[in-house]
């Protein structure tokens, strides 16, 4: 089980990076709208409060509905006219749902109710939601009964606006907190709204990487359960196992990898938004379509669950660091094999998983033959300790082997010395048997080079040779 863990939760995460983009697409869009509101202060920064708050209002409740929608997971998103480049039109605000136009707003901040209600009733807005301070609403809701109640020439109109008036930007189950004139007010000095959009810019990416992480985890822990069930399983049905200990065991390996999916998911994502911080949104949304972020965050995670096991005693350093080298190039691998796949399988998901589940064991390959590795792998540390101990070896043998060589070639030296003068001896025998015409010395001498050999004549003289010659005898030779 140990050994599908780090790929499932990397595949997993890669699963989620792909099926929750839409969360990061969303918070990009947000950090879009929080420099449009800094924008705003520096673009309005020589007029009055009191008119350019008016600005900072609908831009504030966009980006307040967009923080909601980006909680609840909704498809609705507010933009302001104005941002749109469309500063006189009617419509302050719209709230869409990505492909068409739900909800038109006009959006009034007055630094009274009285005024904020007049401008408010103007009979061109028709049905168009009327946002209003949220300070002031309840004031401004009070006034338009009492003038409806009245009966004035425009009773009409405070009708129309009292049918379509709201505190906050809302559309179905999506809202706005609401805005006050005095923080529309406040949000006209640029150091007050740079600090609201880097705010905005924390509180949405924190968003994406809790929800995201949320939906990460869930998968995670239903891939590290059914992995577990089927091992625990397995164990039970050999009797290896008790049912307690089974049920335990996957409760464990379900939480363990929800942690793990949660945490990969979430650093990832805090990876991309802080690129698109530091370097912009669109280096940053290139990053997020590249898996990168999921590759580091993946090692991250692995490499920091091997540091806690080094820490409480559970693996040593040296297993530590092949860990860490493990994690490394598999995730390293993952990442170009999965941009590979996608490109070659342009199926979303499906070809970054195929891509990056090759380049997963393609690593591990790498790192086990140690072809490529931080340091080296189990396998080759292993290689290289028998090495050693055989080259030991074989040091200790070369002296005793030139030792036993060099006896060896004395003893065949003197062997052969000894054997030389014996057999010079008796052929000098031999020779001077036949120049004096002595075969009882010729015998001799060939008695003596036979027995060098091992062998012994069948004769000791010339007339044991005549006799044995003169013999019926049957003889080989």
């Amino acid at each position: 089980m140990d050994n599908l863990s780090k790929p499932a939760s990397l595949l997993n995460a890669i699963a989620a990076e792909e099926t929750t983009r839409r969360f990061t697409e969303r918070t990009f869009r947000i950090f879009g709208d929080a420099d449009h509101l800094s924008q705003l202060a520096n673009k309005w920064r020589n007029v009055s409060a009191d008119i350019s708050q008016g600005h900072m209002f609908e831009q504030l409740e966009a980006i307040k509905f967009n923080m909601d929608a980006l909680r609840k997971d909704s498809d609705l998103f507010a933009k302001t006219t104005a941002s749109m480049g469309l500063a006189t039109d009617p419509v302050d605000i719209i709230i869409t749902d990505g492909k068409k136009t739900l909800r038109e707003v006009q959006a009034k901040s007055c630094n009274k109710a009285s005024s904020s209600t007049f401008l408010l009733s103007d009979k061109k807005y028709g049905e168009m939601m009327r946002l209003s301070p949220a300070d002031q609403h309840a004031e401004i809701e009070k006034l338009l009964k009492k003038r409806i109640a009245a009966g004035t020439l425009k009773a009409e109109d405070y009708e129309q606006t009292l049918r379509n008036l709201k505190k906050s930007l809302q559309h179905d189950d999506v809202a706005s907190a609401g805005t006050t004139y005095q923080e529309a007010t406040d949000a006209t000095r640029q150091e007050v709204a740079d600090r609201l959009a880097d705010e905005f810019k924390l509180k949405s990416a924190l968003t994406d990487m809790h929800e995201s992480g949320k939906r990460a985890g869930k998968a995670g822990a239903a891939v590290a359960g059914g992995i577990s069930a089927l091992a625990e399983g397995y164990a039970f049905y050999q009797g290896e196992k008790a049912l307690g200990e089974v049920t335990l065991n996957i409760a464990l390996a379900s939480a363990k990898g929800y942690a793990t999916g949660y945490a990969v998911t979430a650093l990832s994502k805090g990876i991309t938004h802080s690129a698109s911080y530091l370097m912009g949104s669109g280096i940053a949304g290139t990053l997020s379509r590249s898996n990168a972020p999921v590759a580091i965050a993946s090692g991250v995670v692995n490499a920091s669950k091997s540091m806690i096991a080094f820490m409480q005693g559970d693996i040593d350093a040296e297993q530590l660091a092949d860990e860490i080298s493990h994690t490394a190039i598999t995730s390293t691998a993952s990442f170009y094999y999965g941009a590979l796949g996608q490109a070659a399988i342009p199926i979303p998901v499906v070809g970054a998983l195929i891509g990056a589940g090759v380049g997963y064991f393609i690593g591990n390959m790498l790192h086990q033959s140690g072809l490529i590795a931080l340091g080296d792998s189990a396998v080759v540390k292993a290689a290289k300790a028998n090495r050693k101990q055989v080259e030991a070896m074989c040091l200790a043998a070369i002296p005793q082997i030139q030792r036993h060589r060099q006896e060896m070639e004395t003893m065949l030296a003197t062997h052969f010395a000894e054997r030389s003068a014996i057999f010079i001896s008796a052929l000098n025998t031999m020779d001077c048997a036949l120049g004096d015409w002595d075969p009882d010395s010729y015998v001799k001498g060939l008695a003596e080079i036979n027995q060098q050999f091992g062998g012994v004549l069948p004769f000791k003289n010339f007339s044991e040779f005549d006799n044995f010659m003169k013999s019926d005898e049957a003889f080989e030779f």
